[in-house]
């Protein structure tokens, strides 16, 4: 088992951007995605971070296998994020967005949750 970085970003409605990022374990359960420290200096969960933001666009990357991204509120799929691979070949680098089904307003506890594989 190793390890992969996963990047993202959750573009909302008011064009406020929320940077992701997380080092995942290979093949275990879904895990949290929290905002990237390099700009939000803590990590915290999406919905913790920017509450009242609805989010319309997201992009979600992993190096090689990233299966499923999603925004998790009290234990239920409150959305479904778009993914893409890094790799060469892959399905892109993660630099665009794509809309989401339905806008999505964040509340405190929402958490974005990825599983990647190698």
């Amino acid at each position: 088992m190793t390890t992969q970085n996963v990047y993202g970003t959750l573009f909302c409605s008011d064009n406020t951007q929320i940077p992701l990022s997380a080092s995942l374990t290979d093949a275990a359960a879904a895990a949290n995605v929290t905002t990237d420290i390099a700009f939000t200096i803590v990590a915290q969960n999406a919905g913790d971070y920017a509450p009242g933001k609805t989010v319309t666009h997201a992009t979600i990357s992993g190096k090689t296998f990233i299966g499923h991204a999603y925004i998790v509120r009290q234990g239920l799929v409150a959305a479904v994020l778009p993914i893409a691979s890094r790799t060469a070949g892959g399905s892109g680098n993660g630099s665009g967005s794509l809309p989401l089904n339905v806008p999505l307003t964040l509340m405190p506890g929402d958490k974005v949750l990825a599983y990647v594989d190698a």
